[in-house]
């Protein structure tokens, strides 16, 4: 058990028993009080007052740091070096940079919808290759082809060749950002589809 452990908890069991006695037993606790101060002489006073003043001040420098060569407790390593410090970094996380390109394809950066598309078409290349069994170059023919997948709307998103659906076209000069979402999410889909991952 730590000595500030023991000081504190004394401290607060004798605060506790005064507060009861003063509260429950009023005119016996008042009554103990004066006879006890009769019964002290000053220099007994003098001596007692010293030596609470004495205890205080040693154990105010203790609680400041000053005795006990500033030894670390687990709270002050806490204080210093948060939990959350030993995961967080200053990098980017995981995905960050396409999640960003994302937004900015929604709302209508052209550059950056070709890196998401590229994305992918990477990514399609794989999952057709490795879901149906067959060469990466037969899987990159198949996804510019448009024949990857059953789903036009992404098969048309990878697709140089393969345009959109008329109505997709519609919904895009309507709302353009709905639009472009819907598109990579379906493509996002037929991915996971493909590579044998559907939900």
């Amino acid at each position: 058990m730590h000595l500030r452990t023991v000081v504190f908890g004394t401290v607060g069991l004798l605060a506790t028993a005064v507060a009861a006695a003063l509260v429950f037993a009023p005119m016996v606790a008042g009554e103990s009080l004066v006879a006890l101060l009769a019964a002290v002489t000053p220099t007994t006073a003098l001596l007692a007052g010293s030596l609470v003043v004495g205890l205080c001040a040693v154990l105010a420098g203790w609680l400041g740091g000053l005795l006990g060569g500033g030894s670390a407790t687990a709270f002050d390593v806490a204080v210093d070096s948060p939990p959350e410090a030993v995961t967080a970094t200053e990098g980017r996380l995981f995905a960050a940079d396409i999640d960003a390109a994302i937004d900015d394809a929604v709302a209508g950066d052209d550059s950056a919808m070709d890196t998401v598309t590229e994305r992918l078409a990477t990514a399609a290349t794989t999952a057709y290759a490795i879901g149906v069994g067959v060469s990466q170059a037969e899987a990159r023919q198949a996804v510019r082809a448009g024949t990857w997948t059953d789903d036009a709307v992404a098969a048309a998103l990878l697709s140089p060749t393969d345009p959109q659906s008329l109505l997709a076209r519609l919904r895009l000069w309507l709302d353009p950002e709905s639009e472009r979402r819907r598109r990579i999410r379906r493509t996002v889909d037929a991915i996971e589809r493909v590579s044998g991952g559907e939900r």
